[in-house]
């Protein structure tokens, strides 16, 4: 029977020996704050995951078919449909809940060629009905009643998978622009897990638990969860959403006498926690929730952490954060703060990073690790456009440059896309990161120690999740035109990223230039409430922070002097007193 398996699944397989074990524990938040905590064992997840096999299968999907997963949020079928897809050979495509309207999920699916569409009961019913009409020939399938349907036995998994077949498509970040669907191979996932276990310091016999609370389309959560999957003896608790009671239930995990807990995070959840505590609304006693804090690694992926967070882990956890770095197409497996640096080690590393200067002129970066050796590598250099200056020339240690990876941890290129793959493949390298960084040497090993300093020019940073400027310049454009009237000739925007009260992500900074006696008749209204009609009128990427109304720079040629604009917009900020980070 075993050598039915695929080489793929196998590696799943192992994992699940143990039936009675516990495995999966899902967390549902009420309005009034009480937590409903529910449990799988290992032998009745796989049972679910081949409950998903067989649906999938009865509905005339095998390998190499893409299924788009919509759910509205973290879900139990969610996880076990992803399972499934190692069993016969399907490939999840992930939908972002937060985000992505009827005509974004339409993209995706016709982009990956999508054969069917599950959906959870958290998922918009609108956004269902609406796919539906404009899908009649592909078949649907809600999640909620996969209890009553037949399973596929463990002697049916049969999908002939190798490593470099793809088991997930995970889009980027879009605004009003397409994202594309990075392809991630078996063997990245793989990777993963040998990389995670290595910067952990996590031990073969350690009895682990992984705490999920990020949406598990993002691929922060999806390398987790699948380490997990993979893992003999490992537990996942899966919250379905972020509340306040995140924090009780990571008092009560940690009370549950793990050898490790893993809290994988993003820093703003840390912001949250401040709020709370302020306000004296933690779900838990203060001393207690810190004492649980102390026992958990929290690992904050994407985004660079700086000197605020920091210091609020060590407030309320008496440690310092485990950063791991990466992007959606890198499987967030480019670098990572090992475990054989302790807090004190950490901590001088960061500062380092905060206090750094290039020739007298500060330059403050944020420690973001070492590279996850033998499974990736990483350089810095000084272009990564063809033809362009520097290109793929490494710059000297503590110089900036465009940091660029290779590996197995890599994705095998963009769905669809075969000249989008191209621009950011060079000899293996992959350089479409995007990210300014530079490198020193660590006095205490010799080793390099990498620092982030910023994203290109043309993107924003927010939620660990990258925006193109253009693109957002231009949802808003047209959300003005949609809801002042004004004509599109009449006023022009441009946006730029800085990061204005928060450390660890950008406030989107609009300019607006008004042509037109019409619009500039208009400023006061604009002035009165174009920030927050438009909170709720664009996406969430879009979303706007600061209004300026000014002249926006550009060349003869018409091309936007973005490095100008962001010197004019910092000036009009500090002429307001506000803080830069």
């Amino acid at each position: 029977m075993k050598e039915r398996h695929s080489l793929a699944f196998r590696d799943y397989l192992a994992a699940f020996q143990e039936p009675d074990e516990p495995f999966l524990f899902f967390y549902r938040v009420g309005k009034g704050g009480g937590v409903d905590r529910r449990g799988l064992t290992r032998g009745a997840f796989l049972s679910l995951a081949g409950k998903a096999a067989g649906v999938l299968r009865d509905a005339g999907q095998g390998k190499g078919c893409r299924i788009l997963h919509c759910f509205g949020a973290n879900d139990v079928h969610d996880l076990a449909f992803r399972l499934a897809g190692a069993m016969i050979g399907t490939v999840p495509v992930t939908v972002n809940w937060q985000d992505d309207p009827l005509d974004r999920l339409l993209y995706k699916c016709r982009q990956t060629e999508a054969t069917m569409v599950v959906t959870g009961a958290s998922f918009d019913p609108a956004l269902r009905e609406g796919l539906q009409a404009r899908l009649p020939d592909i078949p649907f399938f809600d999640a909620d009643g996969l209890g009553e349907r037949r399973g596929i036995s463990a002697a049916e998994y049969e999908a002939d998978l190798g490593e470099e077949d793809t088991k997930i498509i995970i889009f980027t970040s879009g605004t009003t622009g397409n994202p594309k669907g990075a392809q991630l191979a078996y063997r990245s996932y793989r990777n993963n897990r040998a990389a995670f276990e290595q910067m952990l310091a996590i031990r073969p016999a350690d009895r682990f638990a992984a705490v999920v609370v990020n949406p598990m389309h993002h691929t922060n959560s999806t390398a987790i969860t699948d380490w997990a999957l993979r893992r003999p003896g490992s537990h996942v608790h899966l919250i379905e959403k972020y509340s306040t009671g995140y924090w009780e239930i990571l008092t009560g995990v940690a009370a549950e006498g793990y050898d490790r807990i893993l809290a994988p995070t993003v820093s703003r959840h840390f912001d949250f926690l401040e709020e709370l505590a302020a306000a004296e609304r933690l779900l838990v006693p203060l001393d207690k929730l810190k004492e649980a804090m102390g026992r958990i690694d929290f690992l904050i992926g994407s985004a660079p952490v700086g000197p605020t967070t920091v210091g609020r882990l060590q407030r309320y956890a008496g440690r310092i954060p485990t950063v791991r770095f990466g992007s959606t197409e890198t499987c967030l497996q480019v670098l990572g703060i090992p475990r054989t640096l302790d807090d004190g080690a950490r901590l001088e590393v960061f500062e380092r990073g905060w206090a750094h200067h290039v020739q007298g002129e500060p330059l403050s970066g944020y420690y973001i690790g070492r590279p996850h050796e033998p499974y990736t590598e990483v350089r810095i250099v000084r272009g990564v456009v063809r033809g362009g200056e520097g290109f793929m020339v490494d710059v000297p240690t503590g110089t900036p440059g465009y940091l660029i990876t290779r590996g197995g941890n890599v994705m095998t290129g963009y769905v669809g896309n075969p000249e989008a793959t191209r621009e950011v493949f060079e000899d293996g390298w992959y350089l479409g990161l995007k990210d300014i960084c530079f490198a020193l040497e660590n006095p205490r090993d010799g080793r390099l120690d990498y620092f982030w300093v910023s994203r290109d020019s043309s993107l924003l940073i927010r939620g660990g999740a990258n925006y193109a400027y253009d693109q957002i310049s231009a949802q808003l454009a047209d959300f003005v035109v949609r809801r002042y009237g004004l004509p599109r000739e009449s006023f022009q925007i441009a946006v730029v990223g800085l990061r204005v009260e928060s450390e660890h992500e950008d406030s989107c900074c609009v300019t607006m230039e008004l042509l037109g006696d019409e619009a500039r008749r208009l400023q006061p209204v604009l002035e009165e409430s174009f920030l927050r009609e438009a909170k709720r009128g664009v996406s969430k990427g879009a979303r706007p922070d600061i209004l300026r109304f000014a002249e926006i720079p550009r060349n003869f040629k018409g091309a936007l002097l973005v490095p100008q604009l962001k010197k004019d917009t910092i000036a009009y900020l500090t002429s307001l007193g506000r803080r830069l980070s």
